[in-house]
């Protein structure tokens, strides 16, 4: 499945928007080197999820916006914006080409 920059998955996208920790697993690598705030380690695709469940339940979201798109047809990266009820955060994801799909490799959210 070919995508262009503009064209990642846009059920990604939505998981943001929705606070979906399931949904955003989906797109893990079996590893992801996961920041959020100050805290910064790489974790298992199922210990990433749990992480991320905490922090949609503590901070659940209002909207995601695309900032920017950017990379090469085997890594892709996105700077976004995550409103939530506790205020916004900057996100950036790292996006590497696993054959053929998409995973995320990276991602690290920051309080704006």
């Amino acid at each position: 499945m070919s995508q262009n920059q503009d064209d990642l998955p846009r059920e990604l996208i939505s998981a943001f928007k929705q606070g979906n920790s399931i949904s955003l697993s989906n797109y893990f690598g079996e590893r992801i080197q996961l920041t959020i705030q100050d805290k910064e380690a790489i974790y298992s695709k199922s210990q990433a999820k749990q992480i991320m469940a905490k922090f949609f339940k503590e901070f659940p979201p209002t909207g995601f916006t695309k900032k920017h798109v950017g990379g090469k047809p085997e890594a892709r990266y996105v700077i976004g914006s995550l409103s939530t009820s506790q205020g916004d955060f900057r996100v950036n994801f790292l996006l590497k080409n696993d054959t053929g799909k998409f995973v995320v490799h990276q991602l690290r959210i920051e309080k704006n």
